[in-house]
């Protein structure tokens, strides 16, 4: 019994020079566990992010196919690794609906007019795949009805004596104009010719005279037109103006509403009276002659415009977690986060398919979660996991607006009040003009951090101390700065609900949001050290005893302030 106690007063004398076991046993397990960030390397980075900013992902813009693969490529890989899928249905996906402006066909119809009656002309579809009598440079996203009044050349210049816009006929109308100015007009030092900017002539009908929309009568003659409007017509497969359809969104603003369309010759001359294609510059020349003569003429046509949309699109966010090892502490979490999506495929006026592989933007930051998720696989198999748990989380429609990211905000699979920081990684794999200029790219932008929590920012400065050891940047980390960093990734829509952050980025360069965004690009040497310094920031924050917390009162102000 004497020994007993003897051995008794020992093991409390031990405890209480050391502190606890707990804390013996944090210390060493994160110690251990900052150890495994040696399992990230560059050719497991290099390996994955071939898949990722791969052609056949299609640039990954949203709601597409290519984007759907990258997706089910994520899920794939956190099945592996056996992460709980805290998605719909017991996967790994949370699906929210958008809704879309993209025009699957637009459909135009002539009258011509005739006391008060109408009698159809013309009825013409505009699809991707089908050029119409009318097609569109802008088009707008509601439907539009008005008589069409030809306008000459579009122009008011009173100090010319210039009056082609007449206030009375031009409202809800449809205003035909040419659009290219004749030689008599561009080589007349009289007359302003900046000021008659097709540009500046469309602004002014659609923004002073409240009009349906401008036609413009081009110089072409019909078989140039039609080859160059066929190709136009490829652009109407993109999304246009995307929304979170549970949000109450409002209605298009006027601008988003505009339409700017193209005539074809032959409707041109229907609509202006004449007998052939040749008078129709015939009648531009006419006019030039004497701008001051020529009014606004209503043609005796009307025409109907209505756009056709498939009304909401689904996509997609990616959600893993892996449960924390304290009883305690594994209900509250840290989020690792980036968007997986990027711009798509355009087709250029020559007819060049242009994918945006997005390898940095943001190729780097996807596959930057998987490394980690990665290593935190291979230190929990060998029975080293966080105190508190990590959930992965992959956004779509960044590029559209945080659209992903808000939604997962407003839905969140671990309550906001018990996840209690967020890293995210966005372009992380190469580096700016200029640090490149300077010769200095041993660096990584720091957003957020100390202009929110210091506590947070200190978890972060010693991970770097035990990782990377980059020069840690904080040029950007203002809440004045003019570029808005600080707001303008997915972060920003766990930020506005008082989660503490720190954004992780290396900065624009010239192929930000550029088909030339390639694999090719990537500083790998660098880009793991950046990997390895979040991971060890997730680890320091994760293990840590006490959460950070939101200390900057001018952070506290600007949440408030805005609209949750």
């Amino acid at each position: 019994m004497i020994r007993s106690i003897y051995l008794f007063a020992a093991f409390l004398f031990f405890v209480s020079a050391c502190g606890s076991l707990d804390s013996i046993d944090h210390e060493a397990s994160t110690n251990t566990l900052i150890e495994y960030q040696h399992q990230i390397e560059p050719g497991f980075l290099q390996s994955h992010l071939e898949v990722i900013a791969h052609d056949s992902l299609m640039g990954r813009g949203t709601a597409t196919a290519g984007l759907q693969r990258a997706a089910k490529y994520l899920s794939d890989f956190y099945s592996e690794l056996d992460f709980t899928p805290m998605g719909d249905n017991d996967t790994y996906f949370q699906h929210f609906d958008l809704t879309t402006s993209k025009v699957d066909s637009l459909v135009y119809t002539t009258y011509q007019i005739s006391g008060s009656d109408t009698t159809t002309v013309n009825r013409s579809v505009e699809t991707p795949d089908q050029v119409g009598v009318y097609s569109g440079i802008m088009s707008g996203y509601q439907k539009r009805e008005g008589p069409i009044v030809f306008a000459g050349f579009g122009i008011d210049d009173p100090h010319h004596g210039i009056q082609h816009l007449d206030p009375a006929l031009l409202e809800n109308a449809w205003v035909m104009i040419y659009e290219e100015l004749p030689d008599r007009i561009l080589n007349n030092p009289a007359f302003p010719v900046d000021d008659y900017d097709l540009n500046l002539r469309v602004d002014h009908i659609l923004s002073q005279y409240n009009a349906s929309g401008v036609l413009l009568i081009s110089d072409f003659p019909s078989e140039l037109y039609h080859d160059i409007i066929g190709v136009n017509s490829i652009f109407h497969q993109s999304h246009g103006r995307l929304s979170l359809t549970y949000l109450d969104q409002s209605q298009p603003t006027d601008k988003e509403s505009d339409n700017v369309k193209y005539v074809n010759p032959e409707m041109a001359v229907q609509l202006l009276n004449l007998e052939k294609e040749a008078d129709i510059l015939t009648l531009k020349d006419s006019i030039s002659q004497d701008l001051g003569l020529f009014r606004s003429t209503p043609s005796g046509y009307l025409l109907k415009y209505e756009p056709y949309y498939p009304g909401t699109i689904q996509t997609e966010n990616v959600v893993a977690f892996l449960e924390g090892s304290d009883p305690q502490l594994k209900d509250e979490a840290v989020v690792l986060m980036a968007h997986y999506d990027h711009m798509g495929i355009e087709t250029s006026f020559a007819g060049e398919e242009l994918i945006y592989n997005g390898a940095d933007d943001n190729g780097s930051g996807t596959v930057a979660l998987m490394a980690i998720a990665d290593a935190l696989h291979e230190a929990a198999v060998q029975g080293y996991r966080t105190r508190r748990s990590i959930l992965f989380l992959h956004v779509s429609a960044e590029e559209l607006g945080l659209l992903g990211s808000r939604y997962y905000s407003d839905h969140p699979v671990v309550p906001i009040d018990q996840t209690i920081a967020a890293f995210n990684a966005d372009m992380i794999g190469r580096s700016d003009p200029e640090n490149i200029a300077l010769g200095d790219t041993d660096y990584v932008y720091l957003i957020g951090g100390e202009i929110i929590s210091s506590g947070l920012d200190s978890l972060v400065v010693l991970a770097n101390d035990r990782s990377a050891n980059m020069r840690l940047d904080r040029k950007y980390n203002d809440l004045t700065d003019r570029s808005q960093f600080y707001r303008r990734s997915d972060h920003w829509n766990l930020g506005r609900l008082g989660v503490p952050f720190v954004f992780f980025f290396t900065g624009v360069h010239e192929d930000y949001h550029q088909p030339t965004d390639t694999i090719d690009k990537i500083d790998f040497s660098k880009y793991n050290r950046v990997v390895q310094l979040i991971y060890t920031s997730v680890i320091q924050t994760a293990n840590s005893s006490a959460r950070p917390v939101v200390d900057n009162d001018s952070f506290i102000d600007l949440t408030q302030a805005r609209p949750r």
